[in-house]
């Protein structure tokens, strides 16, 4: 299944992306931080990437979620996880990711805690 990624406002100025699909090697994670970077251009640092419909992320999409945190913290912002799957929160265990980025059970709660 592709990637497919669809980008909300959530007020006053949280931007979340949702991702739905497999995020591995390829354009697709390409797209993802093209997409930051177009975002941060536009000084929206407060993202949330809404991982509810991500069924896999492999090392390569691990990879580019944590790019996307460092760029949105050189960049002033935040970035935050949400709605993590059993299998995909796993990985970012064992790869300790979970130990940098901050992870939420929904995006709404992501956009809705202080910043």
């Amino acid at each position: 299944m592709a990637l497919h990624i669809e980008t909300k406002q959530m007020e006053p100025d949280v931007t979340v992306m949702e991702f739905k699909g497999k995020i591995t090697m390829g354009l697709e994670s390409q797209r993802i931080e093209a997409q930051v970077d177009e975002l941060l251009r536009q000084h929206k640092t407060k993202l949330v990437f809404d991982l509810t419909g991500v069924e896999y992320v492999d090392s390569t999409g691990m990879g580019v979620i944590v790019s996307c945190f460092s760029k949105t913290s050189r960049a002033g912002g935040a970035l935050r996880v949400a709605g993590l799957n059993d299998r995909v929160r796993q990985l970012f265990k064992i790869t300790r990711v979970d130990t940098v980025l901050s992870f939420y059970p929904t995006a709404q709660a992501a956009a809705e805690n202080p910043w």
